[in-house]
C-alpha cells in the first residue's frame, strides 16, 4: 500500500512514498546498459527503485530497462507477496537478473547478427539478405532476433507493469512497477517518438487498436538502432531510428510528464548518463570524414547541453518541489572526499569504452557497474536532500565494492596500472583486434593458424579442386557478357581496338577470372574466420576470468556483498 502523497513525519521530514520519482537511462550500447545496472543496484539497496514511477530509456538504456523491469515483475511473482517490497529480496532478485543479462552479453550479439549471420541465423540470412536483399530493415530484423533470443523471448509491451507506485493505493498486496517509456526518433518528422504500455481493460479502450501487441524486441531495436549501422525500423507507418538522435539522455520525456504545480508530490529526477562526451582536442585532420565526424560530435554535444539547461531550469522554476541527481561517466568524486569511488586514473578509460553490442570483459563490467553504483549514491546525497531523508543511507546496506575494487585488490600500483590498461584496450571497437592487443601471443597464434588454413584452402581450390572457381568464373563471365552485349559491346570493341588492348572476349574472360578468384578467396577467408572467431572468443573469456581472479583474488560474481537486512522500522 502506498501512502498518500506529500506527507511528513512528526519531525517535519518527508517520508518515503511522497515523491514522484523519474529515472532516465541514457543510450550508449551495452556500455550504458552495464553502467545503468550499477545505478539500479544502489537504488535497490536504498529502497528507491521500488518507488520509481517512470523510467525513460534510450538505446542501450532501453535494452536494460525493458529487460530488468519485466524480469523483476516475473521473478517477484514467484515469492510471497509480503516480500515484494522487501529490500534484501529485491536485491537478491536483482543479482540473478544482472547475472543472466551479463551472460547474454558474453555472446557478442552484434557479431552474431551482423558479421557471422549465416552461421547463427542461416534461414533468416537467406530470407533477409539474399531473397530480399534490398528489403528495408533486414539488418534491424537480425539484431531484433538476437534481442528476442537472449532477453525478451517474444514478449510484447503488454509485459510492462500495469500499476505504478503512484497508482497503487489498494489495501491488499499489489505488485507494481514503473511506467516504462522507450524513446526513438522519427526520420519523417525529426521528433522524439515514445512507446509505453497503454491501459486496455475498459470498454472504451477496447474500441481502439491494441498497441500493446508490439514486440519488445522491435521497439527496443528501434530505440537502439544506430543510423547507418542499422536501417530504420518501420512501426505504424513511421521510420524510426535510435532515440539518441533526438535525446540521448532520456530527459525530455520526464520533463514533459508532470508540469510544475499539477501534482502534490515532490518531483525527483535521477539521470544516469553513460553516453559519450565531447573532449577537447589539440588538432584535427582537414579531411572530409574527420571534419564530418567532429561536427556530428559537436551537434550531439550541443543537444546534450541544451537538455541539461532545461533540466536545471526545471529545478529553478520550483526549487522547493523539484530535485534531480545527474551522473555521467567522466564524473570524479575525489574533490568531495568520497572514498567509495572509482579511482581517478581509471575514469577516462571507463568513459572511453566502446559503445557497442559486443562482448565485455569482467574488468570492464565491474568498473562500469561500480562507477554507476557509487556515483548515484553520492549525487543523491548531495542534490536530493528530501530523498535522502525519506530513504536514509543508514538504513540501507553499506556501499559494497566488487572484488576487483575492494581495497585489497588495488593495493599496489602494478595492479592499478594493470586494470587501467585493461580498460584502455576497451576503446578498441573490433573484437578480434581488441583480443589481439590484450593477449598478443595466444590470439596471434590463432590468427597464424587462420592464415595457414586459408593458404591451404586456396591451394586446394585453385590447384586441386577447381570446380567452385570454374563455376564462379563461368557465372561471372556470362553476367559480364550480357552487360557488354549490343551497342555497348560494339562501342567497347572499338575502344579496345583503338587502345590496342585484347579483344573483348579475352578481356571479359580475364576480368571474370580475376573477380572469381577474388570472390573464392574472400569466401574461404570468411568461412575460416568463423571458427577462428569462436576460438578467440572462448580464449578471451577464459583469459579474462583468469586475469580478473589474479587481480581481485576472487572469481567474478554479481553478488558483491550480501545485503544486511534492514530493521523493520527503517523500511
Amino acid at each position: 500500500m502506498t501512502p498518500e502523497l506529500n506527507g511528513v513525519d512528526d519531525s517535519g521530514n518527508p517520508i518515503a512514498g511522497r515523491f514522484r520519482i523519474g529515472l532516465a537511462l541514457s543510450g550508449g550500447g551495452f556500455r550504458a546498459s552495464i553502467f545503468h545496472l550499477g545505478v539500479i543496484r544502489r537504488l535497490e539497496e536504498l529502497g528507491i527503485m521500488k518507488d520509481v514511477d517512470v523510467i525513460s530509456a534510450v538505446s542501450g538504456g532501453s535494452i536494460i530497462a525493458a529487460y530488468y523491469v519485466c524480469e523483476m515483475e516475473t521473478r517477484l511473482r514467484q515469492v510471497e507477496p509480503r516480500l515484494w517490497e522487501d529490500t534484501p529480496t529485491r536485491v537478491a532478485v536483482y543479482e540473478a537478473i544482472a547475472a543472466d543479462f551479463l551472460k547474454a552479453v558474453d555472446h557478442n550479439l552484434r557479431t552474431r547478427a551482423l558479421v557471422f549471420t549465416p552461421f547463427f541465423h542461416p534461414i533468416l540470412f537467406v530470407k533477409t539478405l539474399i531473397l530480399k536483399a534490398k528489403r528495408s530493415g533486414a539488418r534491424s530484423e537480425l539484431i531484433q532476433r538476437e534481442y528476442d533470443k537472449w532477453f525478451y523471448d517474444r514478449d510484447t509491451i503488454d509485459q510492462f507493469p500495469s500499476v505504478t507506485p503512484k497508482q497503487s493505493k489498494g489495501t491488499g498486496p499489489v505488485l507494481h512497477g514503473p511506467q516504462i517509456v522507450l524513446n526513438t526518433t522519427s526520420l519523417l518528422t525529426g521528433e522524439r517518438v515514445s512507446f509505453s504500455r497503454d491501459s486496455n481493460s475498459a470498454i472504451a479502450e477496447m474500441k481502439r487498436s491494441n498497441k500493446n501487441s508490439l514486440p519488445l524486441s522491435r521497439v527496443v531495436g528501434a530505440s537502439s538502432g544506430v543510423p547507418v549501422l542499422f536501417p530504420p525500423t518501420h512501426i505504424y507507418g513511421d521510420m524510426l531510428v535510435d532515440g539518441g538522435v533526438a535525446d540521448n539522455q532520456g530527459i525530455e520525456a520526464l520533463l514533459t510528464m508532470d508540469p510544475c504545480g499539477t501534482g502534490a508530490a515532490k518531483q525527483v529526477l535521477l539521470v544516469s548518463d553513460a553516453s559519450g562526451q565531447l573532449e577537447a582536442i589539440h588538432t584535427i585532420s582537414a579531411g572530409e570524414s574527420a571534419v564530418f565526424a567532429r561536427v556530428n560530435d559537436i551537434l550531439q554535444f550541443q543537444v546534450r547541453s541544451k537538455l541539461i539547461d532545461r533540466l536545471v531550469q526545471w529545478r529553478v522554476d520550483c526549487p522547493l518541489e523539484r530535485y534531480f541527481a545527474f551522473t555521467h561517466l567522466f564524473l570524479n568524486l575525489k574533490d568531495r572526499g568520497v572514498t567509495e569511488r572509482l579511482p581517478a586514473e581509471m575514469i577516462p578509460a571507463v568513459a572511453r569504452i566502446r559503445t557497442d553490442l559486443d562482448q565485455f570483459s569482467l574488468v570492464e563490467r565491474d568498473a562500469l557497474m561500480y562507477h554507476g553504483y557509487t556515483l548515484i549514491d553520492a549525487q543523491i546525497r548531495q542534490y536530493c536532500p528530501p530523498l535522502t531523508l525519506a530513504y536514509p543511507v543508514s538504513a540501507a546496506p553499506p556501499l559494497a565494492a566488487p572484488p576487483l575494487h575492494a581495497p585489497a585488490a588495488l593495493d599496489s600500483t602494478a595492479k592499478r596500472d594493470r586494470v587501467r590498461r585493461e580498460l584502455e584496450v576497451g576503446a578498441q571497437k573490433v573484437f578480434l583486434l581488441r583480443s589481439l592487443r590484450k593477449y598478443p601471443r595466444r590470439v596471434g597464434l590463432l590468427f597464424g593458424g587462420w592464415a595457414l588454413a586459408w593458404i591451404a584452402a586456396l591451394y586446394v581450390l585453385f590447384g586441386r579442386y577447381t570446380q567452385p572457381l570454374e563455376l564462379a568464373q563461368s557465372w561471372i563471365k556470362n553476367v559480364l557478357s550480357g552487360l557488354t552485349s549490343g551497342w555497348i559491346g560494339i562501342a567497347l570493341d572499338w575502344l579496345l581496338t583503338y587502345a590496342k588492348l585484347p579483344a573483348r572476349t579475352s578481356l571479359v574472360t580475364g576480368i571474370a577470372s580475376l573477380i572469381a578468384a577474388s570472390a573464392v578467396a574472400a569466401i574461404a577467408a570468411y568461412v575460416l574466420a568463423f571458427p577462428t572467431y569462436w576460438l578467440v572468443r572462448r580464449l578471451a573469456m577464459s583469459a579474462d576470468r583468469k586475469t580478473y581472479q589474479e587481480i581481485a583474488g576472487a572469481a567474478w560474481t554479481s553478488a558483491w556483498r550480501p545485503p544486511e537486512p534492514r530493521a523493520k522500522e527503517a523500511r
